[in-house]
This record gives C-alpha cells, structure tokens and sequence, in this order.
C-alpha cells in the first residue's frame, strides 16, 4: 500500500470514524439515523472511487 492510502485511511477520516463510533456506541441510540448516515458516507466513498476510476479508464482506452 502506498503511503497516501495509510494517511486517507489512517489520518485524514477519523472524524469519519468517530462520528460512526458516536453513532453507535452512544446514548440513546437511534439506529434509523445511524444506517441513514453510514449510507449517505458509504454513497459518498463510492463516488469518491469512481470519480477517480473512470478518468484512469478514459486514458487506457484513449491513450493521450
């Protein structure tokens, strides 16, 4: 792994992780918003990926 994915995954979302801990494991819990969340969040991380694939799939099908 490179090291950019260590510090995206490592450092940068663990307000991301918190808030899902918070979710969670907190008082009172409301388990309706929780799964609304980590939807919109697991939405989000999905056009984050394709965002950054279908650029990548353009270039190996049209070299520049």
């Amino acid at each position: 792994m490179s090291m950019g994915l260590w510090v995206m995954f490592g450092i940068v979302l663990i307000p991301l992780y918190v808030t899902l801990l918070g979710w969670f494991l907190g008082k009172p819990r409301d388990y309706r918003t929780a799964g609304i969340g980590v939807g919109v969040m697991a939405g989000l991380l999905l056009l984050m990926i394709l965002g950054a694939v279908i650029p990548f799939t353009f270039q190996v099908i049209i070299p520049g």
